[in-house]
């Protein structure tokens, strides 16, 4: 059955920008797998830490919106756990049986709004 999930990586900063590329579509492809589908994908940059992890200072953020099954989602975990250049990961369960359509229709407004508001507050500045 598929399931709506949002997933947010962290990984290592100091990754050429071929290696991180390998890192995300391994997990992609697993997302992608037995019918899944990438709703939206967005990409935080490089932010710094709160706190170490890992002995890293920084890291890459990427967030995922997408449609899987949660047999996949386990194993993106268990790789996530023992991948070394993954800091941390966060898994969110959304909902089941979800129209695609609607829900990218609804991702879109989101993300057209957020762009809206922060075009707002450049202005003010």
């Amino acid at each position: 059955m598929l399931r709506e999930y949002e997933l947010t990586i962290i990984a290592r900063a100091d990754l050429p920008e071929s290696e991180s590329g390998k890192l995300l579509s391994k997990y992609e492809k697993l997302m992608t797998a037995e019918g899944g589908e990438i709703l939206q994908k967005s990409s935080w940059g490089v932010k710094k830490l709160a706190f170490p992890m890992k002995k890293a200072f920084r890291g890459n953020y990427v967030n995922y919106d997408f449609i899987g099954t949660s047999a996949n989602l386990a194993e993106m975990e268990r790789l996530m756990r023992i991948d070394d250049d993954v800091l941390r990961y966060m898994s969110v369960y959304i909902g089941q049986n979800v129209n695609v359509a609607k829900r990218k229709e609804q991702l879109a407004k989101i993300a057209s709004a957020a762009r809206e508001a922060a075009n707002e507050f450049r202005e003010r500045e």
